[in-house]
C-alpha cells in the first residue's frame, strides 16, 4: 500500500516564526586552505551554498532559496560571533596585525566584517556586523581572566537590531548573506581568524516570519 505523507492541503498556508541560519566557520585550532567550510576569506556568500543535513551550520533546506512555496518576511538580521581560548587557544599570530588575545580578535573581526543581506539581484539591507548582534548564546566578560569570553550581543531581546520594515523574500527568490572582511589598521583580519588555534564561530540569521504550505 503506498502512503502519501507529504500532500499538500490546498489552499492552506502555515505561518510560523521561524529564523534561518548559515555558518561560515565554526571550528578549533589553525585553519588550513583545504578546510574550505571554515576557511575566513575576504568575501563568502553564505545561504548561496546551503547544503542540508548538518545543522549545527545551517537550517536551510535547499542552497540559495526557500523551498517549494515558501516565502519569509525578514524582520532582523543577526550575527553571532565567538573566539573563546582552548587550551593554548589565546593566541594570534603576531606577523598578521600583533593581535594576542581572543578579545582582540573578537573586538577586531566585529568592528571591520561587513554584510550585505541580498534578494534576489538587490542589496536590500547592509553595514558592519556589529550593528546586528544575534541578542542570544553565551555572554560575558571577565575582567580578570586570561581567557576572557566575548560574544556579539547581549542575550536579551532589545539587543536584537528590528528592522523597522520587513524585507520580502517572495516565492523562489535567491538569497544571498555576503560576509566580508577587511585588513584595516595594518590587521588582516581572515589571515588572523585562521591563525588563531582556539574555538571560532561566525554565523548568520534571518529572522521573521516564515509562510508555507501546510502538508
Amino acid at each position: 500500500m503506498r502512503r502519501n505523507i507529504m500532500s499538500r492541503v490546498l489552499g492552506l498556508r502555515e505561518q510560523r516564526v521561524q529564523f534561518f541560519y548559515d555558518t561560515d566557520f565554526i571550528t578549533s585550532g589553525e585553519t588550513s586552505a583545504t578546510d574550505t567550510s571554515n576557511l575566513a576569506v575576504s568575501q563568502k556568500n553564505l545561504f548561496s551554498d546551503a547544503r542540508a543535513g548538518n545543522l549545527l551550520r545551517t537550517n536551510l533546506q535547499g542552497p540559495g532559496q526557500l523551498l517549494s512555496d515558501q516565502t519569509f518576511l525578514t524582520f532582523a538580521v543577526r550575527h553571532e560571533i565567538m573566539f573563546y581560548a582552548a587550551g593554548t587557544g589565546n593566541t594570534v599570530d603576531v606577523t598578521k596585525g600583533g593581535l594576542n588575545s581572543a578579545a582582540q580578535l573578537s573586538i577586531w573581526t566585529m568592528s571591520s566584517s561587513i554584510f550585505q543581506y541580498q534578494v534576489d539581484t538587490k542589496i536590500e539591507f547592509e553595514g558592519p556586523v556589529s550593528m546586528t548582534a544575534a541578542g542570544g548564546g553565551p555572554w560575558g566578560f571577565v575582567s580578570d581572566s586570561a581567557s576572557p569570553l566575548i560574544t556579539n550581543g547581549e542575550p536579551s531581546t532589545p539587543s536584537i537590531y528590528v528592522l523597522p520594515l520587513p524585507v520580502a523574500v517572495s516565492k523562489r527568490q535567491a538569497i544571498a548573506m555576503i560576509e566580508k572582511k577587511f585588513a584595516f589598521g595594518g590587521v588582516d583580519i581572515p589571515a588572523a581568524i585562521n591563525d588563531y588555534d582556539g574555538g571560532k564561530l561566525f554565523r548568520a540569521y534571518i529572522d521573521g516570519y516564515n509562510t508555507r504550505d501546510v502538508q
